[in-house]
């Protein structure tokens, strides 16, 4: 089952892919002065995450792979944009964050639409099961 005779094996495609998306991301959003973090969490808030450790959460991986602790600073660079209001510790897109978030979205789901050119939504879907089966396997260990 497994290729024994490449270098080119799981860890590889998936750091090559992370690095394909961040940058293809970064390139498709460069005039709306947004990175694929800034993506991120602007799309999470769009989906109602409403705090800034909700979002650290569900991004953590990416902050430890940025060497990063935390997304405060981008919420604070969308405060600054008046895409959001924070208020204590709740954060919420204003009009002008979710005409941003629209903006990026159309923009980011054509990309999604030709990275996934050719393939069916049951692979996407059972690639992403492998994947979450592969990472479980990892946190039992």
């Amino acid at each position: 089952m497994l290729q024994k005779n490449t270098t080119k094996r799981i860890g590889y495609w998936l750091l090559h892919l992370h690095q394909q998306f961040d940058a293809a991301t970064g390139a498709l959003l460069r005039e709306q002065e947004l990175t694929r973090r800034h993506w991120q969490v602007l799309h999470a808030l769009q989906i109602g995450l409403d705090t800034v450790a909700d979002i650290d959460e569900a991004f953590a991986p990416f902050l430890i792979s940025d060497g990063e602790q935390t997304y405060r600073p981008i919420v604070d660079d969308f405060a600054g944009r008046g895409w959001v209001e924070v208020d204590g510790e709740q954060v919420r897109l204003t009009a002008l964050g979710l005409a941003a978030h629209e903006r990026a979205e159309e923009l980011v789901n054509a990309h999604a639409a030709e990275s996934l050119r050719g393939i069916t939504e049951e692979e996407f879907l059972a690639a992403n099961a492998v994947l979450a089966k592969i990472a479980d396997n990892i946190a039992d260990e």
